[in-house]
């Protein structure tokens, strides 16, 4: 005897009418702020409908302002946000129609039900992915991928079906008093410059050098040098180690390409070493490129596994990677698509502890109108790292094919000081982009520089 298969074009697992029900309940409890915030605490993804989960989110809003939540306040707010479709009138039908609807004492059942069903449609999802998965590695011959799918898919079906109106003490975040009894120093790669656990964006236009600094940083921070003051890191916050591993992930130069750059760059490094009396690096094991010319796609779970790899092996404290549009094959314009990557990018810096620094590009002109140093891509991209610049060429150079002078224009501002030049010059010693004098003087005066 066969069992039929899973009903692929089954209706999906929701329950509009128990939607409907806790909706009601919420906007007809006008004085009852306590079913309100009953029915806030369900999440806003559990809802199946959009109509729904945009009233339900502009709720939330409501209660988190402090104010009553009136039905008309909800249903008008959440029309003019515009996020379905743009059909306020629609909306505003929606909403109410659900007036009258719902009963305050059903309101636990149904959130109960809800969320169960948003749970289930979660876990078809990850489990119809995992299938698919597997059906591809059958396909190709890669099987020995088969564990990191189903871990993959285990960590993504680890849902939490304990019941949030009974917890325990563990459920519990830090208190205050526990936050405040921690350091608040700095974890410092480079004083000023670069925290461990950073993330930045380096854009600029093309040809104006931006490969090469990129580069410099890398050789500098391998060296233990500062990447712009081409000096030992002093002063406070300064690393124990007089190196630091590093990782380059190029997906854009060919070997040949990356040669030729690294060997000017290790031997002006070696130069500022040997001045300075400062040990040079082990350029054999500290500081390693992973060329992929052909670029690199970090959501397929085989790349993503030997870049991992890579990491795992030789953990480095600042990984170099880039350009962004060729580390995946994601549509990073759609929010979904650049989500899913700056996920990735992220566990792997948490876990693995390192600096990031991202190559990205950016738009062409539009209309006569000056370049913009934003990345492209999803405005998540922008929000993402902690500070973001882009190279463009300094004033009275903008003609020039290979400008000698640049700035160091921000984008994405840090949430505290950091000291980067807002100036660059093309070096024939030293490193190939120096800061003027000024950038010298005030880190002389901040402490990282005693030179």
């Amino acid at each position: 005897m066969t069992h039929p298969g899973p009903d692929w074009d089954a209706p999906e697992m929701c329950d509009v009418e128990a939607e409907q029900q806790v909706l009601g309940a919420a906007l007809y409890a006008e004085g009852n702020l306590e079913v309100a915030e009953q029915v806030a605490a369900i999440a806003t993804e559990a809802f199946y409908r959009p109509n729904h989960q945009l009233l339900h989110a502009t709720l939330g809003e409501v209660l988190r302002e402090g104010q009553v939540p009136d039905p008309a306040v909800i249903i008008d707010r959440a029309a003019r946000r515009g996020e379905v479709g743009g059909n306020a009138d629609r909306l505003r039908r929606v909403g109410l129609e659900l007036l009258g609807k719902g009963i305050p004492a059903s309101v636990p059942y149904f959130a109960d039900r809800i969320t169960t069903l948003w749970h289930a449609r979660t876990a078809v999802t990850e489990a119809t992915r995992m299938i698919q998965q597997l059906h591809a590695l059958h396909r190709s011959g890669d099987l020995e991928f088969t564990g990191e799918v189903l871990a993959r898919a285990r960590e993504a079906l680890d849902l939490d079906l304990s019941d949030p109106a009974a917890p325990d003490a563990s459920a519990l975040p830090p208190s205050v008093a526990e936050i405040l009894a921690g350091s608040d120093s700095y974890d410092w790669l480079i004083p000023q410059l670069f925290e461990y656990g950073d993330r930045m964006i380096l854009t600029g236009i093309e040809g104006l050098g931006k490969s090469t600094l990129l580069g410099q940083i890398a050789v500098a921070v391998t060296a233990g040098l500062h990447p712009f003051l081409a000096a030992p890191i002093t002063g406070a916050g300064a690393p124990r180690r007089a190196s630091h591993r590093v990782l380059v992930i190029d997906a854009e130069n060919l070997p040949g390409q990356l040669r030729r750059r690294y060997r000017d760059l290790v031997g002006r490094v070696n130069v500022v070493c040997d001045r300075q009396s400062h040990p040079r690096p082990d350029w054999g094991d500290e500081l390693r490129i992973e060329a992929r010319p052909e670029g690199v796609r970090l959501e397929d779970p085989r790349e993503l596994r030997r870049i991992e790899a890579a990491i795992a092996a030789h953990q480095p404290a600042l990984v170099v990677a880039g350009p962004l549009y060729r580390l995946n094959a994601l549509d990073t314009e759609a929010a979904d698509g650049a989500r899913e990557l700056v996920r990735i990018l992220d566990r792997l810096r948490v876990k693995y502890r390192f600096t990031l620094i991202l190559e990205g590009h950016i738009p062409h002109a539009a209309d006569g109108r000056s370049r913009s140093v934003r990345p492209i891509g999803s405005s998540l991209l922008l929000r993402w790292p902690e500070f973001g610049y882009g190279i463009v060429p300094a004033r009275g150079h903008e003609d020039d094919e290979h400008p000698s002078v640049v700035n160091l224009r921000q984008w994405r501002y840090a949430r505290d000081e950091r000291l980067f030049p807002r100036e660059l010059y093309h070096a024939s010693s030293g490193f190939p982009w120096t800061p003027a004098g000024g950038y010298f003087q005030l880190c002389r005066t901040k402490g990282v520089f005693d030179g």
